[in-house]
Protein backbone atom coordinates (compact mmCIF):
# COMPACT_ATOMS: atom_id res chain seq x y z
CA UNK A 1 0.00 0.00 0.00
CA UNK A 2 1.19 3.23 -0.72
CA UNK A 3 -0.39 6.94 -0.77
CA UNK A 4 -1.48 8.40 -4.57
CA UNK A 5 -1.34 11.73 -4.96
CA UNK A 6 -3.78 12.03 -8.16
CA UNK A 7 -6.10 14.66 -10.14
CA UNK A 8 -5.34 18.63 -10.41
CA UNK A 9 -6.46 19.50 -7.22
CA UNK A 10 -4.01 16.81 -5.94
CA UNK A 11 -6.38 14.19 -4.48
CA UNK A 12 -4.89 11.84 -2.14
CA UNK A 13 -5.65 8.05 -2.72
CA UNK A 14 -4.53 4.93 -1.34
CA UNK A 15 -2.58 2.84 -3.92
CA UNK A 16 -1.53 -0.78 -4.50
CA UNK A 17 0.30 -3.22 -6.49
CA UNK A 18 -0.90 -6.72 -7.16
CA UNK A 19 0.97 -9.65 -8.06
CA UNK A 20 -0.51 -11.61 -10.70
CA UNK A 21 1.11 -14.96 -12.28
CA UNK A 22 4.24 -13.53 -11.37
CA UNK A 23 3.60 -10.13 -13.08
CA UNK A 24 3.13 -6.56 -11.15
CA UNK A 25 -0.47 -5.86 -11.84
CA UNK A 26 -1.41 -1.71 -10.93
CA UNK A 27 -1.23 0.71 -9.43
CA UNK A 28 -4.63 0.31 -8.20
CA UNK A 29 -6.05 2.84 -6.09
CA UNK A 30 -9.05 3.60 -3.84
CA UNK A 31 -12.11 5.39 -5.78
CA UNK A 32 -13.13 8.91 -4.50
CA UNK A 33 -17.16 7.93 -3.43
CA UNK A 34 -15.61 4.45 -2.07
CA UNK A 35 -12.13 4.57 -0.08
CA UNK A 36 -12.74 0.47 0.28
CA UNK A 37 -13.07 -0.55 -3.50
CA UNK A 38 -9.80 0.05 -6.15
CA UNK A 39 -9.72 0.10 -9.91
CA UNK A 40 -7.13 0.39 -12.67
CA UNK A 41 -5.38 3.64 -13.00
CA UNK A 42 -6.46 4.34 -16.28
CA UNK A 43 -4.48 7.08 -18.27
CA UNK A 44 -5.59 10.75 -17.46
CA UNK A 45 -7.63 13.07 -19.40
CA UNK A 46 -6.30 16.81 -20.68
CA UNK A 47 -8.31 19.94 -21.84
CA UNK A 48 -5.87 21.68 -24.15
CA UNK A 49 -8.12 24.28 -24.69
CA UNK A 50 -12.08 25.47 -23.74
CA UNK A 51 -14.54 27.17 -26.60
CA UNK A 52 -14.97 30.76 -25.89
CA UNK A 53 -17.40 31.72 -23.59
CA UNK A 54 -17.77 27.98 -21.71
CA UNK A 55 -16.71 27.76 -17.87
CA UNK A 56 -15.79 24.28 -17.17
CA UNK A 57 -16.40 23.36 -13.45
CA UNK A 58 -14.67 20.45 -11.35
CA UNK A 59 -14.79 19.52 -7.85
CA UNK A 60 -17.09 22.47 -7.47
CA UNK A 61 -14.13 24.57 -8.58
CA UNK A 62 -13.57 26.72 -11.86
CA UNK A 63 -10.11 25.35 -13.38
CA UNK A 64 -8.00 26.87 -16.31
CA UNK A 65 -7.47 24.31 -18.71
CA UNK A 66 -3.17 24.30 -19.29
CA UNK A 67 -1.64 21.13 -20.92
CA UNK A 68 -0.11 20.12 -17.36
CA UNK A 69 -3.67 19.86 -15.98
CA UNK A 70 -4.60 15.61 -15.86
CA UNK A 71 -8.06 14.71 -14.69
CA UNK A 72 -8.01 10.91 -13.65
CA UNK A 73 -9.91 8.27 -14.81
CA UNK A 74 -13.85 8.88 -13.96
CA UNK A 75 -13.47 12.49 -13.27
CA UNK A 76 -16.89 14.37 -13.75
CA UNK A 77 -16.31 18.05 -15.47
CA UNK A 78 -19.16 20.42 -15.78
CA UNK A 79 -19.76 22.82 -18.51
CA UNK A 80 -22.11 25.84 -18.31
CA UNK A 81 -22.08 29.99 -20.49
CA UNK A 82 -20.41 32.46 -18.46
CA UNK A 83 -23.63 34.12 -18.96
CA UNK A 84 -26.39 31.33 -19.03
CA UNK A 85 -29.46 32.83 -20.98
CA UNK A 86 -27.03 35.58 -23.05
CA UNK A 87 -25.37 32.48 -23.96
CA UNK A 88 -27.37 28.99 -25.21
CA UNK A 89 -25.46 26.21 -24.36
CA UNK A 90 -24.45 23.43 -27.55
CA UNK A 91 -23.60 19.77 -26.29
CA UNK A 92 -23.07 17.88 -23.23
CA UNK A 93 -23.40 20.22 -19.91
CA UNK A 94 -21.29 17.50 -18.19
CA UNK A 95 -18.25 15.22 -19.54
CA UNK A 96 -16.57 12.02 -18.16
CA UNK A 97 -12.83 11.39 -18.30
CA UNK A 98 -12.79 7.58 -19.59
CA UNK A 99 -9.04 6.51 -20.17
CA UNK A 100 -7.16 9.54 -22.15
CA UNK A 101 -10.70 10.34 -23.84
CA UNK A 102 -13.68 12.37 -22.92
CA UNK A 103 -17.62 11.25 -22.77
CA UNK A 104 -19.73 13.74 -24.08
CA UNK A 105 -19.97 16.16 -26.85
CA UNK A 106 -17.73 18.69 -25.69
CA UNK A 107 -20.26 21.89 -25.45
CA UNK A 108 -19.96 25.55 -27.30
CA UNK A 109 -22.15 28.57 -26.06
CA UNK A 110 -23.27 30.40 -28.72
CA UNK A 111 -24.57 34.05 -29.01
CA UNK A 112 -27.92 34.45 -28.40
CA UNK A 113 -29.90 37.66 -30.13
CA UNK A 114 -28.58 39.76 -27.03
CA UNK A 115 -25.41 39.90 -28.97
CA UNK A 116 -27.36 40.08 -32.61
CA UNK A 117 -29.36 43.13 -32.08
CA UNK A 118 -32.24 40.93 -31.07
CA UNK A 119 -32.06 39.00 -34.81
CA UNK A 120 -35.07 36.79 -35.84
CA UNK A 121 -32.72 34.85 -36.70
CA UNK A 122 -30.51 33.84 -33.17
CA UNK A 123 -31.97 31.78 -30.16
CA UNK A 124 -33.89 34.74 -27.50
CA UNK A 125 -31.74 35.75 -25.04
CA UNK A 126 -32.60 35.61 -20.92
CA UNK A 127 -32.12 37.24 -18.26
CA UNK A 128 -33.38 37.03 -14.60
CA UNK A 129 -33.38 39.09 -11.05
CA UNK A 130 -34.27 38.07 -7.75
CA UNK A 131 -35.94 39.75 -5.21
CA UNK A 132 -36.03 39.40 -1.39
CA UNK A 133 -33.64 36.05 -1.42
CA UNK A 134 -30.34 34.66 -3.53
CA UNK A 135 -29.70 33.56 -6.70
CA UNK A 136 -26.47 31.72 -7.33
CA UNK A 137 -25.53 29.77 -11.21
CA UNK A 138 -23.92 26.34 -10.50
CA UNK A 139 -21.42 24.49 -12.05
CA UNK A 140 -23.76 23.05 -14.81
CA UNK A 141 -25.28 26.68 -15.26
CA UNK A 142 -28.55 25.85 -12.97
CA UNK A 143 -30.17 29.08 -11.76
CA UNK A 144 -30.23 27.80 -7.78
CA UNK A 145 -32.57 29.97 -5.74
CA UNK A 146 -33.01 29.82 -1.88
CA UNK A 147 -36.60 29.23 -0.69
CA UNK A 148 -38.98 32.63 -0.39
CA UNK A 149 -37.14 34.18 -3.21
CA UNK A 150 -39.10 36.61 -6.03
CA UNK A 151 -37.81 35.45 -9.44
CA UNK A 152 -38.40 37.66 -12.35
CA UNK A 153 -37.21 35.61 -15.30
CA UNK A 154 -37.22 37.73 -19.00
CA UNK A 155 -37.31 36.53 -22.53
CA UNK A 156 -35.60 39.48 -24.44
CA UNK A 157 -37.50 39.39 -27.76
CA UNK A 158 -38.84 42.56 -29.95
CA UNK A 159 -42.62 42.73 -28.97
CA UNK A 160 -43.37 43.92 -32.19
CA UNK A 161 -41.66 40.73 -33.80
CA UNK A 162 -44.91 38.80 -31.91
CA UNK A 163 -45.31 37.49 -28.70
CA UNK A 164 -42.95 34.27 -27.56
CA UNK A 165 -44.17 31.73 -25.16
CA UNK A 166 -43.35 30.46 -21.65
CA UNK A 167 -43.48 26.60 -21.08
CA UNK A 168 -42.06 24.82 -17.96
CA UNK A 169 -41.43 21.60 -16.57
CA UNK A 170 -42.71 21.67 -13.20
CA UNK A 171 -46.36 20.45 -12.59
CA UNK A 172 -46.35 22.23 -9.13
CA UNK A 173 -48.53 24.95 -10.38
CA UNK A 174 -49.00 28.03 -13.37
CA UNK A 175 -46.69 30.65 -13.69
CA UNK A 176 -47.87 34.41 -14.98
CA UNK A 177 -46.26 35.75 -17.76
CA UNK A 178 -46.68 38.60 -20.00
CA UNK A 179 -44.50 42.02 -21.28
CA UNK A 180 -43.15 44.04 -18.69
CA UNK A 181 -45.08 47.02 -17.35
CA UNK A 182 -42.68 49.08 -16.96
CA UNK A 183 -42.30 51.97 -20.26
CA UNK A 184 -38.72 51.51 -21.05
CA UNK A 185 -38.61 47.53 -20.66
CA UNK A 186 -41.84 46.52 -22.40
CA UNK A 187 -41.28 46.58 -25.87
CA UNK A 188 -38.68 43.65 -25.47
CA UNK A 189 -38.80 41.77 -21.93
CA UNK A 190 -41.57 38.80 -21.98
CA UNK A 191 -41.72 38.51 -18.43
CA UNK A 192 -42.50 35.15 -16.35
CA UNK A 193 -42.63 35.74 -12.77
CA UNK A 194 -42.27 33.23 -10.20
CA UNK A 195 -42.96 34.75 -6.34
CA UNK A 196 -41.61 32.87 -3.11
CA UNK A 197 -39.94 29.88 -4.75
CA UNK A 198 -40.47 26.42 -3.06
CA UNK A 199 -38.45 23.19 -4.16
CA UNK A 200 -41.72 22.46 -5.98
CA UNK A 201 -40.98 25.13 -8.41
CA UNK A 202 -37.58 23.14 -9.76
CA UNK A 203 -37.35 22.65 -13.10
CA UNK A 204 -36.35 23.87 -16.83
CA UNK A 205 -37.98 27.42 -18.27
CA UNK A 206 -38.19 27.92 -22.15
CA UNK A 207 -38.53 30.79 -23.63
CA UNK A 208 -39.62 30.17 -27.53
CA UNK A 209 -39.86 33.02 -30.11
CA UNK A 210 -42.44 32.81 -32.80
CA UNK A 211 -39.87 31.78 -35.28
CA UNK A 212 -39.24 28.21 -33.13
CA UNK A 213 -35.83 29.62 -31.88
CA UNK A 214 -35.63 29.35 -28.06
CA UNK A 215 -33.82 29.31 -25.00
CA UNK A 216 -33.58 27.59 -21.63
CA UNK A 217 -32.59 27.99 -18.17
CA UNK A 218 -32.78 25.38 -15.07
CA UNK A 219 -34.03 26.56 -11.74
CA UNK A 220 -33.41 24.63 -9.12
CA UNK A 221 -34.89 25.65 -5.59
CA UNK A 222 -33.55 24.50 -2.27
CA UNK A 223 -32.38 25.38 0.92
CA UNK A 224 -28.63 25.71 0.78
CA UNK A 225 -26.25 26.23 4.13
CA UNK A 226 -22.75 25.96 4.07
CA UNK A 227 -20.71 24.53 7.45
CA UNK A 228 -19.78 27.00 9.49
CA UNK A 229 -16.08 28.59 9.08
CA UNK A 230 -14.12 28.00 12.29
CA UNK A 231 -10.87 30.30 11.57
CA UNK A 232 -7.39 30.33 13.73
CA UNK A 233 -7.63 32.56 16.87
CA UNK A 234 -5.66 35.03 14.92
CA UNK A 235 -7.76 35.53 12.19
CA UNK A 236 -10.98 37.95 11.60
CA UNK A 237 -14.03 37.12 9.88
CA UNK A 238 -16.33 39.46 8.51
CA UNK A 239 -19.72 38.38 7.51
CA UNK A 240 -21.58 36.19 9.75
CA UNK A 241 -24.14 34.28 6.81
CA UNK A 242 -23.74 30.71 5.97
CA UNK A 243 -26.57 30.79 3.51
CA UNK A 244 -26.08 30.59 -0.42
CA UNK A 245 -24.09 33.25 -2.20
CA UNK A 246 -22.91 34.45 1.38
CA UNK A 247 -19.31 35.77 1.29
CA UNK A 248 -17.01 35.84 4.31
CA UNK A 249 -13.76 38.37 4.30
CA UNK A 250 -10.40 37.34 6.36
CA UNK A 251 -8.06 39.78 7.72
CA UNK A 252 -5.24 39.18 10.20
CA UNK A 253 -3.84 41.25 12.82
CA UNK A 254 -0.22 43.03 11.79
CA UNK A 255 2.82 40.58 11.92
CA UNK A 256 0.62 37.98 9.95
CA UNK A 257 -0.28 37.22 6.38
CA UNK A 258 -3.40 35.83 5.20
CA UNK A 259 -2.41 32.44 3.25
CA UNK A 260 -5.46 31.51 1.56
CA UNK A 261 -8.00 32.85 -0.38
CA UNK A 262 -9.47 36.37 1.58
CA UNK A 263 -12.82 35.70 0.65
CA UNK A 264 -15.23 32.77 0.23
CA UNK A 265 -18.94 32.43 -0.93
CA UNK A 266 -20.76 30.04 -0.45
CA UNK A 267 -21.71 27.58 -3.10
CA UNK A 268 -25.10 26.17 -4.33
CA UNK A 269 -23.06 22.86 -3.70
CA UNK A 270 -23.34 23.72 -0.37
CA UNK A 271 -19.20 24.33 -0.03
CA UNK A 272 -17.58 27.11 0.48
CA UNK A 273 -15.45 28.39 -2.97
CA UNK A 274 -12.05 27.67 -1.22
CA UNK A 275 -11.10 25.78 2.08
CA UNK A 276 -10.51 28.87 5.12
CA UNK A 277 -7.39 31.01 5.09
CA UNK A 278 -5.38 30.84 7.88
CA UNK A 279 -3.16 33.82 9.46
CA UNK A 280 0.81 32.75 9.70
CA UNK A 281 3.65 34.83 10.90
CA UNK A 282 5.22 36.93 8.42
CA UNK A 283 9.05 36.25 7.15
CA UNK A 284 11.57 38.28 5.71
CA UNK A 285 13.99 36.05 3.47
CA UNK A 286 16.89 34.32 4.83
CA UNK A 287 20.18 36.49 4.50
CA UNK A 288 23.25 35.08 2.96
CA UNK A 289 25.93 37.65 2.40
CA UNK A 290 27.90 36.27 -0.82
CA UNK A 291 30.79 39.14 0.41
CA UNK A 292 32.76 37.18 2.40
CA UNK A 293 33.97 41.04 3.93
CA UNK A 294 30.29 41.40 5.64
CA UNK A 295 29.27 39.48 8.29
CA UNK A 296 26.01 39.02 9.30
CA UNK A 297 26.19 39.19 13.45
CA UNK A 298 22.53 37.93 14.23
CA UNK A 299 19.59 37.42 12.34
CA UNK A 300 15.69 37.60 13.04
CA UNK A 301 13.27 36.73 10.17
CA UNK A 302 10.37 36.96 11.78
CA UNK A 303 8.00 40.41 11.94
CA UNK A 304 10.28 43.54 13.76
CA UNK A 305 13.21 41.46 13.96
CA UNK A 306 16.30 42.69 13.14
CA UNK A 307 19.80 41.72 11.35
CA UNK A 308 22.93 43.21 12.33
CA UNK A 309 26.06 43.91 10.46
CA UNK A 310 29.77 44.36 10.54
CA UNK A 311 32.64 44.27 8.01
CA UNK A 312 35.77 41.78 8.88
CA UNK A 313 39.18 44.02 9.93
CA UNK A 314 40.12 47.09 7.38
CA UNK A 315 36.92 47.39 5.86
CA UNK A 316 34.07 49.81 7.16
CA UNK A 317 30.06 49.69 6.39
CA UNK A 318 28.36 51.58 4.14
CA UNK A 319 24.94 51.48 4.69
CA UNK A 320 22.53 50.64 7.63
CA UNK A 321 23.93 47.99 9.95
CA UNK A 322 20.87 47.07 11.23
CA UNK A 323 17.70 46.38 8.98
CA UNK A 324 14.29 45.56 10.26
CA UNK A 325 11.80 42.98 8.99
CA UNK A 326 8.63 44.72 7.93
CA UNK A 327 4.77 43.70 8.23
CA UNK A 328 4.89 42.97 4.22
CA UNK A 329 7.43 40.68 4.48
CA UNK A 330 10.68 42.60 2.57
CA UNK A 331 13.43 44.21 4.88
CA UNK A 332 13.78 47.78 5.85
CA UNK A 333 16.65 47.98 4.16
CA UNK A 334 19.01 46.44 2.11
CA UNK A 335 22.02 44.45 2.80
CA UNK A 336 24.86 46.94 3.37
CA UNK A 337 28.01 46.58 1.88
CA UNK A 338 31.76 46.41 2.97
CA UNK A 339 34.79 49.05 1.77
CA UNK A 340 38.11 48.72 2.58
CA UNK A 341 39.55 51.42 4.68
CA UNK A 342 42.14 53.62 3.29
CA UNK A 343 43.82 56.32 4.97
CA UNK A 344 44.27 59.43 3.22
CA UNK A 345 47.88 59.98 1.15
CA UNK A 346 50.41 62.14 3.43
CA UNK A 347 53.32 64.27 1.88
CA UNK A 348 56.95 64.97 2.89
CA UNK A 349 57.11 67.37 5.57
CA UNK A 350 59.70 70.48 4.04
CA UNK A 351 63.03 69.85 4.26
CA UNK A 352 62.25 65.85 5.41
CA UNK A 353 61.12 63.04 3.95
CA UNK A 354 58.38 59.91 4.31
CA UNK A 355 59.24 56.42 3.93
CA UNK A 356 55.52 54.15 3.28
CA UNK A 357 53.19 56.92 1.82
CA UNK A 358 52.38 54.42 -0.73
CA UNK A 359 51.04 52.06 2.19
CA UNK A 360 47.57 53.84 3.32
CA UNK A 361 45.67 50.64 4.03
CA UNK A 362 44.92 50.00 7.95
CA UNK A 363 48.36 48.78 10.46
CA UNK A 364 50.55 50.72 7.76
CA UNK A 365 53.16 52.37 9.01
CA UNK A 366 54.72 56.26 7.86
CA UNK A 367 58.38 57.38 9.19
CA UNK A 368 59.37 60.62 8.70
CA UNK A 369 62.60 61.82 8.82
CA UNK A 370 64.39 65.12 8.28
CA UNK A 371 67.22 66.73 5.95
CA UNK A 372 70.71 67.86 7.68
CA UNK A 373 70.47 70.51 9.80
CA UNK A 374 66.98 70.38 10.75
CA UNK A 375 65.15 67.88 13.11
CA UNK A 376 61.10 66.59 13.90
CA UNK A 377 59.02 68.28 15.53
CA UNK A 378 55.99 66.10 16.42
CA UNK A 379 55.67 62.55 16.02
CA UNK A 380 58.28 60.68 13.47
CA UNK A 381 56.09 57.79 13.14
CA UNK A 382 51.97 57.22 12.40
CA UNK A 383 49.97 54.08 12.09
CA UNK A 384 46.55 53.93 9.56
CA UNK A 385 44.02 53.33 12.23
CA UNK A 386 40.30 51.41 11.70
CA UNK A 387 38.81 54.79 11.69
CA UNK A 388 40.67 55.63 8.16
CA UNK A 389 42.78 58.24 9.86
CA UNK A 390 46.53 58.54 10.61
CA UNK A 391 47.32 58.31 14.18
CA UNK A 392 49.25 61.31 14.14
CA UNK A 393 49.51 64.11 12.13
CA UNK A 394 52.27 64.70 9.56
CA UNK A 395 55.61 66.40 11.79
CA UNK A 396 57.03 69.47 10.79
CA UNK A 397 61.32 69.64 9.76
CA UNK A 398 62.74 72.67 12.12
CA UNK A 399 66.09 74.45 12.48
CA UNK A 400 68.00 72.11 14.78
CA UNK A 401 71.05 72.45 17.16
CA UNK A 402 73.35 69.96 17.48
CA UNK A 403 74.07 68.36 20.74
CA UNK A 404 76.27 70.60 22.64
CA UNK A 405 78.77 67.09 24.55
CA UNK A 406 78.85 66.31 27.73
CA UNK A 407 80.83 68.24 30.84
CA UNK A 408 83.10 66.82 32.84
CA UNK A 409 81.49 65.71 36.00
CA UNK A 410 78.17 66.29 34.91
CA UNK A 411 75.61 65.50 32.15
CA UNK A 412 72.48 67.16 30.29
CA UNK A 413 68.92 66.26 29.73
CA UNK A 414 67.56 65.28 27.32
CA UNK A 415 69.88 63.66 25.48
CA UNK A 416 69.44 63.83 21.74
CA UNK A 417 71.86 63.95 18.89
CA UNK A 418 69.74 67.25 17.78
CA UNK A 419 67.22 69.53 19.42
CA UNK A 420 64.71 72.24 17.38
CA UNK A 421 64.87 75.70 17.97
CA UNK A 422 63.49 76.63 21.13
CA UNK A 423 64.65 73.27 22.98
CA UNK A 424 65.71 73.86 26.23
CA UNK A 425 68.99 71.36 27.47
CA UNK A 426 69.83 71.19 31.52
CA UNK A 427 73.16 71.16 33.06
CA UNK A 428 73.11 68.93 36.16
CA UNK A 429 76.44 68.03 37.77
CA UNK A 430 77.43 64.48 40.05
CA UNK A 431 77.61 66.05 44.04
CA UNK A 432 80.38 67.55 44.72
CA UNK A 433 80.73 69.88 41.69
CA UNK A 434 78.49 72.81 40.96
CA UNK A 435 77.84 74.48 37.53
CA UNK A 436 80.08 76.93 36.73
CA UNK A 437 77.62 78.83 34.62
CA UNK A 438 74.02 78.92 33.44
CA UNK A 439 72.34 75.50 34.01
CA UNK A 440 69.97 75.63 31.39
CA UNK A 441 71.08 76.37 27.52
CA UNK A 442 68.00 76.87 24.58
CA UNK A 443 68.18 76.44 20.65
CA UNK A 444 68.21 80.11 19.27
CA UNK A 445 67.27 80.19 15.33
CA UNK A 446 70.99 80.50 14.29
CA UNK A 447 70.98 77.16 15.64
CA UNK A 448 73.20 77.82 18.47
CA UNK A 449 73.05 77.58 22.18
CA UNK A 450 72.07 80.58 24.57
CA UNK A 451 75.60 80.28 25.48
CA UNK A 452 78.92 77.98 25.81
CA UNK A 453 78.34 74.33 27.74
CA UNK A 454 78.84 75.26 31.19
CA UNK A 455 81.14 73.66 33.15
CA UNK A 456 80.87 71.44 36.44
CA UNK A 457 83.86 72.89 38.74
CA UNK A 458 84.34 71.54 42.65
CA UNK A 459 82.04 72.67 44.97
CA UNK A 460 83.58 74.87 47.68
CA UNK A 461 83.20 74.23 51.65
Amino acid sequence: MFLGVVGPYDEKRVCKIKCVSGRWVGPLCSLQHDPGSFQSMFRPCHVQSVPRHTVLTYQHRQITPSPELEFPHGAVVTARCERPGRYKLLGDSSLTCANAQWKGRFPVCVHTNYFTNYSEAAPPALEWSVAGGEGVVDGAGSLVLLPGSILHLDCLYPRLHGNPTWAWTSTYRQYPTGWAINRLERELRYRLSLYYAKPDDSGTFTCTAPTGHHNSLTIAVKDVTCPPVHGDARMEVHGDSTSLGAALTFTCPEGYYLAGAARLTCLPSGEWSSAPPRCQVVRCPVLAPDDPRLQLQASNTTYRGEASFTCVPGFHLLGSPVITCTANGTWSHPQPTCKEVICPKVSAPQHGQVTGAGARRVGDALTFTCGPGYVVRGHALAFCTHDGSWSHPAPQCVKSCNHPGEPEHGRVSPRRPRYHVGATLLVTCRPGYRPAGPDRLTCLHTRRWSAPLTRCVPSIG
